[in-house]
């Protein structure tokens, strides 16, 4: 018997819940009692007291993504909103349970690997209801903030140093204050000339607090309890993050794991979400989040992988930007047999003041050998690493006969030396090629076009449900954050794509929860 028929009934509910609500839409187009079985290891039938539904609790969660509530608010909105009510099955006098259990259900009970898996859940229902086909996909990456504020490159080393002597002190508060914590702590602001003289003061006065704090834990007066090892390796990190050519810097204390990032002109600190979207329908179907220093070409294979795995589902297209051109995923995608509709960057010539790019070179890689605009054939080659910023990858270097360069007509287009034109080919060029060729079709070109609809998505995401922000703190729980704004937005547009269906289509009735 439904919670709901008590002495007021359902009479409140359908008079004022409007039958177009979007939580009436919810109701009858998503199926969330799968949040029980899913969560059944997570309770004990004979320890404690009887805990909250399941499912109840993972509708407050989607509650909040849905319309921006934070645990008090969300609580706060249950106990007024008839509407809300509606949506998580309570009768219109029912209490609702303090905020903090919202929290302690998302953090501990479910935690990111039981949301990934309500994220798939709904990502089957969608696949049962025809709207995800696997015919092509879009991926791509958004920047979430991190909830952190920002200080000065001295002033987290110092936030370091303080929480290090903290630690200390909850162990032994003399050996604290020998260290240090009074003088760190009634310090009063200085003036520097500049910040690099600030910074330069700050990291000798933590290379000094480093080597004291290791001396009174090999005298075994201070434990290395896990606390202070974490703290201790922050304050190193920040110390070592200071070198001239140090990457994946350490940007905050109360969030280790943020990371500054960088995506066509804009920056910022936190994380990214990586999705893959159904081009036809704007259903997200995979889904990961990085530090925001990820590259984002270095995400297509596992999110793909990870697709395959969950929903034996394998793209027959992929469209994406210049970011994910790597010849690693051109390869891993023709392996699948999924047609890669990926931009590349601009070829280049390898030799200034030269018209002949490598593009223009014939290369067959069944005989491994190059032949030059004028017709000439090169085997002679030997294998070399070729770098770049983002990685390194195998390929080959080519050397054409300077006896043929220096009486060939085309030279002046070719090289400027006497030495024979040397062609470097990657391993990946086949299939470099294999995209080019691709986007200069009209097939091609219409996809490519079409992957304006992943960006509507990333507004969508961020704008309406809350992604941009992230809400806490640390790697793991950024996923979870991630996952419940793209788990809502799919939910979302299920909605709106199913709406108006007739009863029949649903394999279960429409009702409330």
């Amino acid at each position: 018997k439904s919670p709901q028929e008590s002495f007021y009934g359902s009479y409140l509910y359908e008079r004022i819940v409007p039958a177009d609500h979007v939580l009436r839409r919810i109701n009858q187009a998503v199926d969330l009692s799968f949040a029980n079985d899913i969560l059944k290891d997570r309770y004990s039938a004979t320890n404690g007291r009887p805990a909250e539904d399941p499912e109840f609790l993972l509708r407050l969660c989607l509650l909040q993504y849905l319309y921006g509530d934070s645990d008090r608010q969300v609580v706060e909105n249950a106990r007024l909103n008839l509407a809300y009510k509606y949506f998580l099955g309570l009768a219109v006098d029912a209490e609702v349970p303090d905020y903090t259990t919202v929290s302690y259900f998302r953090a501990q009970r479910l935690g990111e690997e039981k949301f990934r898996q309500i994220f798939d859940q709904i990502v089957q229902q969608c696949m049962d209801k025809g709207l995800v086909k696997g015919k092509r996909q879009i991926i791509d990456s958004t920047p979430v903030f991190a909830n952190i504020s920002l200080s000065s490159l001295s002033g987290l080393v110092r936030k370091c140093r303080e929480n290090v002597l903290k630690t200390v002190a909850k162990q032994d508060a003399k050996i604290a204050e020998e260290l240090g914590a009074t003088e760190l702590r009634n310090a009063t602001p200085v003036k520097f000339s500049s910040s690099e003289e600030a910074l330069e003061i700050e990291i000798a006065e933590a290379g000094t607090l480093l080597d004291r704090v290791t001396a009174e834990l090999e005298a075994r007066k201070i434990k290395p309890t896990e606390e202070l090892q974490k703290d201790l390796a922050l304050l190193e990190k920040a110390v070592a993050d200071r070198a001239e050519h140090a990457k994946d810097k350490l940007i905050s204390t109360v969030d280790p794991d943020a990371r500054t990032g960088k995506k066509t002109g804009t920056t910022w600190r936190g994380y990214k979400a990586h999705i893959v979207m159904e081009e036809e329908s704007g259903i997200i179907t995979e889904v990961a989040t990085t530090p925001a220093n990820a590259t984002d070409g270095s995400q297509l294979r596992p999110l793909l992988k990870e697709q395959e795995k969950a929903h034996s589902l394998i793209p027959q297209e992929l469209t994406a930007d210049k970011a994910y051109d790597w010849g690693e995923n051109l390869e891993s995608l023709a392996n699948n047999k999924t047609i890669a509709n990926i931009a590349l960057t601009e070829q280049v010539n390898h030799r200034t003041g030269v018209d002949f790019a490598v593009d223009d070179f014939v290369y067959d890689p069944e005989n491994v050998r190059l032949t030059c605009p004028a017709g000439h054939v090169s085997t002679s080659r030997y294998n070399v690493i070729l770098s770049n910023s983002r990685l390194s990858k195998p390929g080959y270097a080519f050397q054409f006969r300077a006896s043929l360069c220096n009486v060939c007509p085309l030279k002046p287009k070719c090289v400027k030396n006497n030495e024979g034109r040397r062609i470097h080919i990657s391993y990946y060029e086949p299939y470099f090629r294999l995209a080019r060729e691709r986007l200069a079709t009209e097939e091609g070109k219409e996809a490519y076009r079409n992957r304006y609809r992943v960006e509507q998505k990333m507004a969508d995401l961020a704008r309406y449900c809350g992604l941009r922000r992230c809400r806490y703190r640390g790697l793991g729980r950024a996923g979870i954050h991630t996952l419940l704004a793209t788990t809502v937005c799919n939910i979302k547009r299920m909605v709106r794509l199913l709406w108006g269906k007739p009863d029949g289509y649903y394999p279960v009735a429409p009702a409330a929860a």
